[in-house]
């Protein structure tokens, strides 16, 4: 199993455990705010008490019958509900996955949450914008790639944190073969990653979300693709969350970003691949 997540402290997994388990006895499963990648099934985390649950803290509290609504970038695109969660034993025993009906082959976010978790919705930008090419020629070079073929995938404009200002966010990935498609190996040049630009006392600034870059050709490394799978309130708060999804050739990772306060923190993580 191949994934990015990191090994959580064991005073915050008691912690977060003792959440689960409040909930569990004091609340139906059908109350837990909850949040699933789709198509693939894997239960992302979910929100209660003020923290962040983990995939297998979400997963072993969720019972079948759960009503979700899915989401785009641009907005809901349906309804499903949840069958049995469990682990995926075979190849990843700390994630868990939800079965939803009706299936979907379709990218999205599952979300079983009481309030609207879309209060402000993306605007896509032309992704040719000289403004925004420059800003990833530049970044790029920066990261020791000199000559930078510059290819933006996303541009999209959104109020995360509700300031009534808007920040930028936009992706780009420069790898062989068709869109969507991740190499086996890098070549020189070759990146996939997410930038966030907001304005700070008058200035623009220009924060990595998550990526990959190879200045020089690797053999030994699987390069992900990233990109932005969703915005969205995951916790009630107003505030929108940034979904990123990266993938490599025999696998996936989902992360979750929060933005406040001029800063970024990753609040969940899951992966899974072989």
């Amino acid at each position: 199993m191949i994934t990015r997540s990191k090994h959580t402290n064991p005073l915050i997994a008691l912690a977060l455990l003792a959440t689960v388990l409040m909930l569990s006895s004091s609340a139906k499963s059908a109350d837990l705010p909850t949040f699933v990648d789709l198509p693939s099934g894997l239960i992302i985390g979910a929100h209660a008490g003020g923290k962040w649950l983990s995939s297998e803290q979400a997963g072993k509290a969720l019972g079948p019958g759960r009503k979700y609504r899915l989401f785009t970038l641009t907005g809901k695109t349906g309804d499903a509900v949840g069958g049995k969660a469990a682990p995926n034993a075979e190849v990843c025993p700390d994630v868990w996955e939800q079965t939803l009906q009706p299936a979907t082959e379709k990218s999205a976010i599952a979300l079983a949450v009481p309030w609207n978790p879309m209060p402000r919705t993306a605007k896509a930008s032309d992704k040719t914008q000289e403004l925004y090419v420059k800003a990833a020629r530049d970044f790029l070079v920066g990261k020791g790639i000199a000559k930078p073929v510059v290819k933006i995938t996303q541009l999209l404009r959104i109020d995360l944190d509700g300031d009534g200002a808007d920040e930028v966010l936009f992706s780009a990935t420069n790898y062989p073969g068709e869109p969507g498609e991740s190499p086996p190996s890098a070549a020189a040049g070759n990146y996939s990653f997410v930038l966030l630009r907001h304005v700070v006392d008058g200035k623009v600034q220009t924060k990595l979300i998550d990526g990959e870059f190879y200045a020089k050709a690797s053999q030994s490394q699987t390069p992900y693709r990233y990109e932005v799978s969703g915005l969205l309130d995951l916790d009630g708060d107003g505030r929108l969350e940034i979904i990123i999804y990266s993938a490599y050739y025999e696998g996936a990772t989902v992360t979750v970003w929060r933005f406040g306060e001029g800063k970024l923190h990753k609040v969940l993580e899951i992966g899974c691949g072989a």
